[in-house]
C-alpha cells in the first residue's frame, strides 16, 4: 500500500514537473546598446555687419543771439563744415538740419551740396530766444516724416544720429497759467479760471525774482495772441507751460521712442555745450554780455541729462581751445549683429530608426541595405558601373541624387543615364550638392540655402524636402511635427513617426553668451562675435563597414546665423565635423560617448598629454620637461622602437605613429587645436571634411601611444647609455623642413 502511494506521489510529482515544462519561457530582453553620442562645445556667429546700412545725421544747432558773444569766431560753423566734409564721401551718409532760436528752420535729410551749404553759413541770422522744446519737437517731426517716407525695410537698417548744440539754458521758460504778470495780478479778475484772484493766487508770488519766475521775462509766456506756426513751434494753447524740464525730457523721450514705434535700426541723441571764458565773452560783447545771463552750470547739467536720456554722449566744449572736430561722434553704420537662428546635427554615417541607426558607410544618404537592394556599392558615393567590365566608373552624380531623380532619367548604376554626364562635380557652396546637380535642380551654386528656410540644400535632398521651397514649417506626414523639427530630431518628415520623435529625438541646448572677443582664425585680430554654448545629445551611432576604421561615424554640425535688420534675410552658415567610432555595442570611441570641444575640453586634453610628455621627459633625462620637443620623441622612437609598436591593442608601424605625432601636436608638444573653440566651425563654403573633421579617437590613440612609448623608454638600453639622441642625427633637421608655424592653431 505504501509502495502504491509512493508510486502515485511520484507520478503526481512527474505530472507537475511536465506541466511546468510546457509553460512558454520568455526570451531574454535584447541587450541595451550604448550607441548614443553627445557633443558639447562653443559656436560663434559671423562678426557684425557694419558697412551696408544708411546713416542719417541730424544736426540741431543753436542760433540764438548769445552765440555772437560765446562763439564770436563761428567755430561751430567750422565744426559743421568739417563733419560734413569728412562724412560726405561715404555714400550711405545723409544730413538733416534744425537751426533754432525763437524759431526753428529745418532741412530734411539730403546729400545735395547746394542744400547743405547754408548749414555752414554764419550769415543765416540770429534770434533772441533758445527754444529747446521747439527744436526737439521739430526734430521729432523731421525724423518721423523720414521714417514714414523710406518704408520699413530701409528704416530697419538705418542709424539716426542726432547732435544737439547750444550755449545756454532754454528760453523762454513759461509756467502754466495766465495770472502771473503784474497786470493780471492787479486787475481784480480771475484770469486763469482757477478760482483765485490776484494776490490770493500762488501764480502771483515772487514776481520780482526772475530765477524763480523766468516767465516774467518773456511776454510770449502770458500772451493771449495767436503765435505763428514758425515761431515757438511747440507752444500751444492759452498761457501754457513751455520749455520746462519735464517738457524737454518728454520731447527727448518722443525722439528715442521713434526707434521702437517705427522699428528703426537706431536713434541716438548726443549733446554739445558750447562755452568760452567769461573774460573772452566780456571782451567781445562788453556790458551787453550781462544781458544774456550765461548760466553755464545749469546748461551743462541739462544737456548732460538729455544725452543720457537719448542714449548718446555729452561733450563740454570750450570753443577757445577746442579744434574743429568737436562735432565728430560715432557716425559708424548701424552694427547688425548676427544671431544663431538654426542649429542642428546629422550623422552622415547612419539613419536613425526606432531602435537603432541603419549604417550608411559612404555617407551618401542611402543606407547600406538600400544600396545593396538597388545593386549599388555601400562604400562608393557614385556607384555607376561600366556595363562590360563591371568596374565602378561613376558619372559625376551621387547615388542619392540619381535615386531621388530616377523618374527624370537618372540611374545610379548606369553611367549612360542621364545622357549628359556631370561636367562640374565640385561643390562651390559646400552644401553637399555638386555644382552640376544644383544646375539641374535649379538651386543656387554659390548659396548653400537657396530657399532661405535655413535647411541647407544638400540636407534637404537627404531629407526628401524641396530646396527650392521654404517648407520648414510644413508637416507633410501629418504627424504633428514640423519638417524643421523632424530634421533636427533625426526623424523622417514623410513618415508618421511622432512616437519616435517623442521617445528618442536628438536633443539640443543652445545658451546665448552674448558678444565675445574672438581672435580671427587667420591673423589673430580680435572681433566681437555672438557666441553660444551648445550641447547635442542622443545622436545615434551605427556600425559602418569601412575597410579601415570600421564603425567610423561622421557627424556634421551646422549653424545658421542671420544679421538683424538684413534686407535679404540670408543666413551665414557655418559647419563643423566630428567623428566617433561604434562597433556592434562592443566598442565606442570616445569611450564615454562624449565629445567635448569646449575650451575646457581642449584644456583637459592638453593637461592629459602634458602629464604623459612630462613623464617621457623625466625618463629621457630632461631636467625641465618644458624643453622636450617633438623631434626628441622622434629620436627616441628611432633609437628604441622597432618597425612597429602595439598601441591600445592594435599594431602600428613606426612611420604611422610618427605621422600621428606630427599631425596632432606642434613642435613644442602643444595640441594642434583651434585658436578659439568656435574655430571648429568653418564658413560652409570653405568647409572641407577631409581637413576639418575633428577625430577625438585619434587623440585617444595619441595618449595610448605616449603611454606605450614611456614603457619603451623605460626598457630601452640606449636611453640608459645616453645614446638615443644620436641614433637619428637628422631627425631635428628633417623636422625643421615642416612649415609648423603655418600649422599652429590649425584644425586637427
Amino acid at each position: 500500500m505504501c509502495a502504491w502511494l509512493a508510486l502515485l506521489a511520484a507520478l503526481g510529482a512527474l505530472g507537475a514537473c511536465s506541466e511546468a515544462a510546457l509553460q512558454p519561457v520568455p526570451p531574454p530582453p535584447p541587450p541595451v546598446l550604448d550607441d548614443r553620442l553627445a557633443i558639447h562645445g562653443e559656436v560663434c556667429t559671423e562678426p557684425a555687419d557694419v558697412t551696408p546700412f544708411p546713416v542719417k545725421l541730424l544736426l540741431i544747432v543753436d542760433q540764438s543771439t548769445s552765440l555772437q558773444c560765446t562763439d564770436s569766431r563761428n567755430r561751430r560753423y567750422n565744426a559743421l563744415a568739417r563733419v560734413i566734409d569728412d562724412l560726405y564721401p561715404l555714400p550711405n551718409v545723409s544730413f538733416g538740419f534744425v537751426a533754432f532760436a525763437s524759431w526753428s528752420r529745418t532741412q530734411p535729410f539730403t546729400r545735395d551740396r547746394d542744400a547743405l551749404r547754408p548749414l555752414t553759413d554764419p550769415g543765416q541770422g540770429l534770434g533772441p530766444a533758445t527754444d529747446y522744446q521747439g527744436a526737439l519737437a521739430s526734430a521729432v517731426r523731421l525724423l518721423e516724416q523720414d521714417m514714414v517716407a523710406v518704408g520699413p525695410a530701409e528704416r530697419a537698417r538705418t542709424r539716426y544720429v542726432v547732435v544737439f548744440v547750444s550755449d545756454g539754458v532754454p528760453e523762454p521758460r513759461c509756467r502754466a497759467g495766465c495770472e502771473d504778470d503784474r497786470e493780471r495780478c492787479g486787475n481784480g479778475r480771475d484770469d486763469d479760471a482757477d478760482g483765485r484772484v490776484d494776490g490770493a493766487d500762488p501764480d502771483c508770488a515772487d514776481l520780482d525774482d526772475a530765477s524763480l519766475r523766468p516767465d516774467v521775462l518773456y511776454g510770449v509766456c502770458n500772451t493771449d495772441q495767436e503765435i505763428p506756426d514758425e515761431v515757438y513751434v511747440d507752444l500751444a494753447g492759452r498761457c501754457p507751460a513751455y520749455n520746462q524740464p519735464e517738457q524737454i525730457r518728454e520731447r527727448v523721450d518722443d525722439l528715442v521712442a521713434l526707434e521702437r514705434i517705427y522699428s528703426a535700426g537706431d536713434v541716438v541723441l548726443n549733446t554739445v555745450f558750447l562755452s568760452a571764458p567769461q573774460e573772452v565773452i566780456t571782451s567781445v560783447c562788453g556790458d551787453a554780455a550781462a544781458a544774456f545771463g550765461y548760466a553755464a552750470e545749469p546748461a551743462r547739467l541739462l544737456l548732460r541729462g538729455l544725452a543720457e536720456a537719448g542714449g548718446g554722449t555729452f561733450r563740454d566744449v570750450n570753443v577757445e581751445v577746442e579744434d574743429d572736430t568737436f562735432l565728430s561722434f560715432d557716425f559708424a553704420s548701424l552694427r547688425s549683429p548676427y544671431f544663431a537662428t538654426e542649429f542642428g546635427a546629422v550623422n552622415l554615417s547612419g539613419r536613425a530608426g526606432a531602435t537603432a541607426a541603419a549604417p550608411d558607410s559612404d555617407g551618401d544618404g542611402l543606407t547600406d541595405d538600400e544600396e545593396r537592394a538597388l545593386g549599388l556599392r555601400p562604400l562608393v558615393v557614385d556607384s555607376d558601373r561600366d556595363p562590360v567590365t563591371g568596374e565602378v566608373v561613376g558619372d559625376g552624380y551621387s547615388d542619392l541624387f540619381e535615386v531621388r531623380l530616377a523618374q527624370r532619367g537618372f540611374d545610379a548604376a548606369d553611367p549612360s543615364a542621364p545622357a549628359q554626364p556631370c561636367d562640374d562635380p565640385a561643390d562651390a557652396d559646400g552644401d553637399g550638392l555638386r555644382n552640376c546637380e544644383e544646375r539641374f535642380l535649379g538651386t543656387e551654386v554659390r548659396q548653400a540655402d537657396t530657399d532661405g528656410d535655413q535647411l541647407v540644400d544638400g540636407l534637404e535632398l537627404r531629407a526628401g524636402t524641396d530646396p527650392l521651397v521654404a517648407d520648414q514649417d510644413l508637416d507633410p506626414d501629418f504627424d504633428g511635427v514640423l519638417t524643421r523639427d523632424e530634421v533636427r530630431a533625426g526623424t523622417d518628415p514623410f513618415t508618421p513617426d511622432a512616437e519616435q520623435f517623442r521617445q528618442s529625438p536628438v536633443r539640443y541646448a543652445l545658451v546665448d553668451r552674448g558678444e565675445q572677443p574672438v581672435p580671427d582664425r587667420e591673423d589673430g585680430r580680435i572681433e566681437l562675435r555672438r557666441c553660444y554654448d551648445f550641447s547635442v545629445n542622443d545622436l545615434r551611432l551605427a556600425t559602418t563597414v569601412q575597410p579601415r576604421d570600421r564603425g567610423r561615424n561622421r557627424v556634421y554640425l551646422t549653424m545658421a546665423g542671420t544679421p538683424i535688420g538684413a534686407s535679404n534675410g540670408r543666413a551665414a552658415v557655418r559647419r563643423a565635423c566630428v567623428e566617433a567610432q561604434y562597433v556592434d555595442g562592443g566598442r565606442k570611441a570616445p569611450e564615454g560617448g562624449v565629445v567635448d570641444v569646449s575650451q575646457a575640453g581642449w584644456d583637459a586634453l592638453q593637461a592629459r598629454l602634458d602629464d604623459r610628455f612630462d613623464a617621457l621627459a623625466g625618463c629621457m633625462g630632461f631636467t625641465d620637461p618644458l624643453l622636450l620637443r617633438r623631434f626628441d620623441l622622434e629620436d627616441l622612437m628611432g633609437a628604441c622602437v622597432g618597425v612597429s609598436l602595439p598601441v591600445d591593442g592594435f599594431l602600428y608601424t613606426r612611420d604611422e605613429l610618427a605621422d600621428l605625432l606630427r599631425r596632432l601636436v606642434n613642435r613644442d608638444l602643444t595640441v594642434r587645436g583651434p585658436r578659439h573653440p568656435s574655430d571648429l566651425f568653418w564658413p560652409i563654403e570653405q568647409f572641407d571634411p577631409a581637413l576639418h573633421c575633428y577625430k577625438p579617437w585619434e587623440y585617444a590613440r595619441l595618449e595610448a601611444f605616449a603611454d606605450a612609448l614611456l614603457g619603451v623608454c623605460q626598457a630601452c638600453p640606449a636611453v640608459g647609455d645616453g645614446r638615443y639622441d644620436a641614433a637619428v642625427p637628422d631627425a631635428a633637421a628633417s623636422d625643421g623642413g615642416l612649415a609648423d608655424g603655418d600649422l599652429d592653431g590649425a584644425q586637427p
